[in-house]
């Protein structure tokens, strides 16, 4: 089995929000993965997956291509490991957070961070990423840059149901840890990856809950190093 994730410069580095979903996922299912570093350029090139994007998943001689449906491929095809949902309830839930989190969550993250992945990239990916990126944003990844903390405000504010729901209970999905948790969290692994930025301050729940996070299955999560 291995999981194929987005690097840049330092290939020890994967910073995908997306595999990391999928790499606490397939831990959670206690399986044994082999990772793949590529770049974005290197990614249209994997015979065989016809992707543009990661996560990426190839298992006996098959590729399975999006983060939820790779949740959905080994809830359902290793039914004997630990459930990632606990229950159609929890999956519902899970789903839900998934759509819900993309506007709220991702994309003021996402123009926090922009200029300092871009700056995190091989030169090869560099043309590439300002293109395609710059359109998506109706702006210069400079201009972006510049209003880096009001996007980081943007961002915090909407962490407030997640804060209040972590003073009544350790995860977001309860008592232990799933999913949900781990969509969360890929959040926190991209900022970490890619930025020296504080995305939460101290006194938040969340910053608990991340440590907590940080340390499961062997302290997988703290391979991602954090920036000076």
């Amino acid at each position: 089995m291995k999981l194929y994730e987005l690097v840049g410069k330092d290939k020890t580095q994967g910073f995908s929000p997306y595999v990391w979903r999928a790499r606490m996922a397939l831990a959670h299912k206690g399986l044994k993965v082999e990772m793949v570093p590529l770049t974005f350029s290197e990614i249209p090139e994997l015979t065989g997956a016809n992707a543009k994007t990661v996560p990426i998943l190839e298992y006996d001689g098959g590729f399975i291509t999006d983060s939820w449906d790779i949740a959905i491929f080994l809830e359902e095809n290793f039914s004997d490991k630990p459930s990632l949902f606990g229950g159609n309830a929890g999956k519902a839930y899970a789903n839900f957070f998934n759509f819900v989190s993309f506007y709220n969550l991702i994309v003021p993250l996402f123009q926090t961070l922009v200029y300092d992945i871009f700056n995190e990239l091989n030169e090869s990916d560099r043309d590439y990423f300002r293109a395609s990126r710059e359109a998506r944003l109706g702006k210069s990844l400079e201009e972006a840059h510049e209003n880096q903390l009001q996007n980081l405000d943007i961002f915090r504010k909407q962490l407030w149901p997640y804060n209040m729901t972590l003073k009544s209970q350790e995860f977001l999905s309860g008592d232990e840890p799933a999913y949900v948790d781990y969509i969360m969290y890929g959040l926190f692994q991209w900022a970490k990856g890619v930025s020296a930025i504080e995305i939460v301050n101290e006194d938040d729940q969340l910053y608990r809950w991340r440590a907590k996070m940080d340390d499961l299955y062997d302290g997988l999560g703290q391979v991602i190093k954090t920036r000076a």
